[in-house]
């Protein structure tokens, strides 16, 4: 079932300070929080009822128990995501879970890793040619099962 993502109400600064714990800041790589991601994860999330649920569930139990979550230093908020985690290990998880999904999918991070986003087949990977050898042992054995 898809649902309209208009009508979650996330508060993106929340998420973006969550996201700069999560993944933080690698050599010339933004914070994931830093990068922007907070629309397309707000989006993403939105895009089926049951994962729209537990994302905003999870947001909303992490803004009651860290209200002041960004007013934090970065230690006393490795400390609250953390208790998160432990409390509610789920909620943790779904945020977790869809940050990775949209940061890998970005073309920074892309570039970052080396990663070339190419498709296996046709262009990508090359596949050696076919070496029939592999089958000689079983074209040597009895065949193993009735003809019908």
């Amino acid at each position: 079932m898809t649902t309209n993502t208009s009508n979650i109400n996330i508060d993106k600064n929340l998420l973006a300070a969550i996201l700069d714990r999560l993944i933080p800041a690698v050599d010339d790589l933004p914070s994931a929080g830093q990068m922007e991601l907070t629309g397309e994860i707000v989006r993403l999330s939105g895009q089926q009822a049951r994962f729209q649920k537990i994302f905003v569930n999870a947001m909303e139990a992490f803004a009651t128990a860290n209200p002041d979550f960004a007013s934090l230093t970065g230690a006393e908020q490795d400390d609250a995501t953390r208790a998160f985690e432990s409390d509610s290990p789920e909620l943790f998880d779904s945020l977790l879970t869809i940050s990775y999904i949209v940061y890998y999918k970005d073309e920074r991070v892309h570039k970052r890793i080396g990663w070339s986003g190419r498709t296996p087949q046709p262009d990508g990977n090359e596949m050696e040619p076919w070496d029939e050898s592999v089958l000689e042992n079983m074209r040597k054995r009895k065949p193993f099962w009735r003809t019908v």
